[in-house]
Formats: C-alpha cells, structure tokens, sequence
C-alpha cells in the first residue's frame, strides 16, 4: 500500500470491523461498475483494535465466547434478495467459508465431500483469496465439528471478517488505493484550501496522523457512553470502599473480569448474552470444567476448579433468556400472515404500534402456533385447521381476545397458546428458596421445548414474536411509529431478544449445571443494587427475603448508545460542532417531536443530518449508533434475506463515492 496522494479523492472508513468491511466491499463493486472510467481514490480504513476484524470479533480472544448466531446463516455477500442500486457480488457465507477453509488447508475425502455441494461462484470467490496459512490447523477442533447450525467461536467468525477484508482490498480496482491505520479516530475539522477553494474534513486519529478526507462514514458499532446518574452515585460510594470490584458495562471479552477475586460473592446484573458470556469466563475460563452425565439436570454436571465467585443474579425480569430452538438447521421463516397483509409503505405516517402492529404480531404468534399443533397432533384440535386460523383472523389482537378465540378450538388447556404467561413465566415468588426452584423448573420445561425443535407448537408462537421485530423495525423507521408508541416497540424488542435471541442450548444446561453446582442463585426481579456498609447490597421487591450481599458486582451487558451521552471523542467532536444531531420522532398529534439516543442521518444516503437541520457534506454514520434511528441494525446479514445492513453498507457506499467525487461537493 503506497503512501496517499493528497491530490486524489479521499474516503476515510472509520471501524473496521463487519460494517466497515462491508461498506469497503461495495466501494469496490460500485468502482468496478465504471469499468475503465473507475477514478482514482484513496480510502483509509481505521482501527484500533484489529482491522478486518475490529474489536468484537478479534481473532485473539478466547475460543469460549462463541456467536449467537447459527454459522451458515451469516454472510458479508450481497445476493439477489437484497434491493440495492449497487451491484450483486456473491461469496461464502460463514459455514461454506469454514468448509472451504478446511479443505483447502487439510484435503481429506471428508472434507472434499463436504465441500462439494457449495455454490460454484462461491467456491470462485474463495478461491481467489488465500485463507491464513495455519487456520485450519488451530481451529481443527472446531471445524471439525462445524454444521450448519453450529454456533462458531467469534475468533472464528473474526478469521473470516479478516479473510473478507483481504478479499476486499483484492477486489479494489487498480486505481482505488487503500492505507490501513492501526489507530482510533479522536477529532475532525474542516478545512479550505484557499487557492483551490476545496473543502475536506480532517480527521485526527490518536496516533497523531491527520487524514485529509472528501467524504466519511463512521462504521463503529458499539461506542462507548458515559455514566447514567444512577452508575456515578454508584461509582462515587466505590470508591470509598477499596475493597469493593465494580465491573461496568462492556462487551464481555472486554470486560477485567479477572478483577473479581476467587470465590467471592458476586452480584451480576443481567441475564442475557452478556450474562452468559460473563458466566462462562468466570467457571471454564478459571479452570472449571462441564462433563456429560444422564442423571443431571440439562445432561451435565460441573466440576469446580474452586476459583469461581458465586453469581447472584438479577434483572428486569429476573430470568435467563429462553434458549435457542434445536431446529437440526436454520430456523424457519415465520409467514407472519397478518402483518405482511398490510401495505405498510403506504400507510400514513407515523403509525400507532400499539393498535396495528402489536394486534397482528399476536394473531401471528397464535397463527403459527396453531399450524405447528396442527401438524404435529391434529388430534388436538376440534374442528378444522381453517376454522381456527380464521378464529384469530376475525379475533380482536388482544393475547386475551385471540386465546378465547382460540379455546374453542384446542379442547385440553394443555394444548392452548397461553401467551400471557409464556411472555411473563415467573414473576415472583414468597421466599427466595421457591424463587429458585421456580427459575430452574422454567429452564427445564424451556430446553425440553427448545429439543423439541420444528416440532414445539410452543417455540413456533414465541419464534413468531422474535421474528416480527425485523418487519416492525422496517415499518418504525425514520419515525414511522409515533413517539407514544414507541415504548410498545421497545418492548417488542425486549420480548423478542428474551425468546428468540437468547443463548445457544447449551449454556442454558451449562447454567443449570452451575446451579446445581451452588455457584448460581437467582435473586428475583429488579432487584435494586447499592452499598451499604461496606458490601454491594441488592433485593428484589418481588421475593421476599431475597436480600444478598456481595464483594463484586458485574454488569453484564453493553450501555446503548445515546449521542448526548456518548464517551466516544469522534461522535462527541461531532456534536459539538452541531455536525450531528440525536434524532427526534413526531408525537401523536404532530406538535412535537421527542428525542431518542440515536443519530439523525439522511435515510437515502446515512449522512448525517446537523444541528439545524441540513444535511452534512461529507460525513456519514452507519450501524449501530442509528439503532434509535432506523433500527434492525443488531443483526448480522442472513443470506438469501434482503438483509438491511447490505442494503445499508450499498447505500452508504454509492452516497461516499458521489460526494467524494462530485465536482460542487468539495466546495459546501
């Protein structure tokens, strides 16, 4: 890579992890489009962790932490289900890349065999790019073992980030150069040439180099947020108290969880990914070790290595996310005949979440409930299939109104869809004792469902739910809920994460292990967290008696961001010079508007929307930071998905590339 030629157009890519490599991808592509009219163009691609990788998925952390997501069903190709302007470039998704890999590096007929099935063009795509010398020999354990429904290590997933990015930077045709910075991006200034009367930005990156840049797109994924009031009051009583380990919100490989002495009683707040994540580098990543036994509860036992603190955990529910259904493969795609019935697109904005989306997300859930009862035990229902899916139709979308409409068509009550209580399971209990009785009886009677697989009518309703968010995401974005129902929205995403993006399988029977182990008690619902006299202290108002004390408190999750809040100095320079703005969503009655935590940007090009509301000349955030803005910016790619971070990255290229090469855009 030649050193910039400060003449040229300039494209500065700030992160480089999936998003940023993506967004570098589509450059290509789009370059390549202009066959040999391409231009000549710099684009540097920052980061301070790992570029190609970035900092979630670096290739360096323990093979512990692994995806939540199933290993063929992410990609960073574009296919023919994504709706973009930009060219279709097709490639690997995770698991054929893993195959190949293997292949390529330890030819076996077994491998071979395995690998002959993979789409011709993608196996062109692999092939043009070699994988790291010694991949296949570190990780072949894991790839070994790989199906299509495994959960890779994140290393894993990283190995392929990097092999993308190379694939990438390949790709570039031969007047795009690309200058990598081992860096973080920490300030930006605008800057005239006044000869020229050119404009660029400067972005000043830690390492002291500036980066002269026409046109800019923040890729960073999760940013860093300051303390909310209630964790400085919490960070102030710390600190009179040395003894005490506050470990605050993070990314769990990120997290000095090694500051947690052995043995100690633990507070952890959050019983999600991060949770687990959290639970697992505290048990087998300190010398603990899960071995198979029948007689156990979840099929393992665990055998202590005396290092592990106790965990007494808590959260707003006060219970674990449900597992991940054992489908065998992918998981199915829910019909979600009830909200996929509406022409959205043209439906006056904003729209009412609460009474006409959330009423078709539960015919849904009942909808395919039913037809799972319907195929697995027909006997169970009186009358026809069609009856009862008309039933719902003609129900009021009320969990109450659509079970009554339901009831008379699934006799046994053992039989029927009891949403409410799938959606609130254990809310309490008389003494922390039948608390955790009731939490294990919840875990067990869930991985029962979750092996069920294709075959729960239970899971078949509650997957609906989880799947609804990426329809309801696209409806609600760029203010297309109204901010009173914006907080029904939320609660969507909640319900959906606990149900249908909780953890692999097995961590769930892992926890249970832990549990029968002692090392796990659960304390109950919001439970409130402070120090008193010298300790953590915590108690949820639901269990009576469940007060508990302990040495450490791990917060086990990552901070959401919020643009007024953030701690990153790149998004924070940006605010103070009115360059980006939170934005802001309309009120029922059009006379206000209510602030979020997200980013503004402009929807056709994800440049930033300012202060007063222009849009920015050259500077572009994408991802995570607009999650608030336009939502479904969580989940990897799923091929053959319309997946909108691809339509994303293709936009954001196509707009980077008409800015940094527009004749007028160098002189706003």
């Amino acid at each position: 890579m030649s050193a910039p030629d400060h003449t040229r157009a300039t494209i500065a890519i700030i992160g480089g992890g999936p998003r940023g490599i993506s967004i570098l991808e589509r450059l290509g592509a789009h370059l390549r489009g202009c066959g040999a009219e391409a231009p000549s163009l710099d684009i540097h691609v920052i980061d301070d962790v790992e570029p190609g990788a970035g900092r979630i998925w670096r290739t360096d952390q323990t093979r512990e932490m692994c995806k939540n997501t199933l290993a063929d069903a992410v990609t960073l190709f574009t296919d023919r289900s994504v709706v973009m302007d930009g060219p279709v470039r097709p490639g690997p998704t995770l698991y054929e890349w893993c195959l190949l890999a293997r292949h390529a590096q330890s030819p076996s007929p077994a491998s071979a065999a395995r690998a002959a099935g993979i789409d011709p063009d993608h196996r062109r795509v692999f092939d043009a790019v070699p994988v790291r010398a010694g991949l296949a020999a570190d990780y072949a354990d894991e790839l070994a073992a790989l199906a299509p429904q495994s959960h890779p290590s994140r290393a894993l997933y990283g190995e392929y980030l990097r092999w993308c990015f190379a694939r990438a930077l390949a790709e570039l045709p031969a007047h795009a150069t690309a200058h990598v910075h081992h860096a973080r991006a920490v300030g930006i200034a605008q800057r005239t040439d006044a000869a020229s009367g050119r404009s660029r930005d400067l972005v000043r990156l830690d390492s002291g180099t500036e980066i002269a840049a026409d046109a800019i797109v923040a890729a960073t994924g999760w940013l860093p947020r300051t303390l909310t009031r209630p964790e400085r009051a919490l960070a102030t009583a710390v600190r009179t108290h040395p003894d005490l380990v506050w470990v605050e919100p993070d990314s769990p490989i990120d997290q000095p969880l090694e500051l947690v002495p052995d043995g100690a009683p633990t507070l952890v707040r959050g019983l999600g990914m991060g949770f687990f994540d959290a639970m697992a580098l505290l048990t087998v990543e300190r010398g603990g070790r899960f071995v198979p036994d029948d007689h156990a509860a979840g099929g393992l036992r665990y055998e202590a290595s005396g290092r592990e603190p106790l965990l007494q955990v808590t959260s707003h529910r006060g219970l674990p996310f449900r597992a991940k259904t054992l489908y065998g493969s992918l998981p199915p795609r829910p019909a979600q005949r009830h909200l996929r019935a509406v022409d959205w697109q043209n439906m006056p904005r904003p729209v009412d979440f609460d009474t006409r989306v959330w009423p078709l997300i539960v015919k849904d859930a009942f909808a395919d409930h039913l037809d799972t009862l319907a195929r697995v035990r027909p006997a169970a229902l009186a009358g026809t299939r069609d009856q009862a899916q008309a039933a719902i139709t003609a129900s009021d979308g009320t969990i109450t109104g659509v079970f009554d409409a339901v009831a008379a068509f699934v006799p046994d009550p053992r039989d029927r869809f009891d949403l409410a209580a799938a959606l609130h399971p254990v809310t309490g209990a008389p003494d922390p004792e039948s608390y955790q009785q009731a939490v294990i009886a919840y875990l067990r009677d869930d991985l029962a469902e979750a092996e069920r697989g294709a075959d729960s009518a239970f899971k078949a309703g509650l997957w609906s739910i989880s799947s609804a968010r990426a329809a309801a995401s696209a409806i609600g974005a760029f203010g297309g809920f109204d901010a009173e129902s914006r907080a029904g929205f939320r609660t969507l995403h909640s319900i959906g994460g606990m149900i249908g993006s909780g953890p692999p399988a097995f961590r769930n029977r892992q926890l249970l292990a832990l549990v029968a182990a002692g090392l796990v008690r659960f304390v109950g619902p919001n439970a409130r967290v402070c120090v008193e006299d010298g300790a953590f202290a915590a108690e949820s108002p639901a269990v009576p008696g469940s007060s508990v004390r302990a040495t450490a408190l791990v917060d086990a999750w990552v901070r959401p961001h919020a643009l007024e809040e953030t701690a990153d100095a790149f998004t924070a320079a940006l605010a103070d010079a009115g360059r980006a703005r939170a934005f802001r969503v309309r009120t029922r009655d059009g006379a206000s508007r209510v602030r979020t935590g997200g980013v503004d940007v402009d929807p056709a090009t994800g440049r930033l929307v300012t202060a007063d509301g222009r849009v920015d000349p050259r500077v572009h955030i994408a991802g995570i930071p607009t999650e608030e803005t336009q939502h479904d910016t969580l989940i990897s790619p799923l091929p053959g998905a319309n997946a909108s971070m691809l339509r994303e990255t293709d936009r954001v290229a196509a707009s980077l590339l008409a800015v940094a090469l527009s004749p007028t855009s160098a002189r706003h």
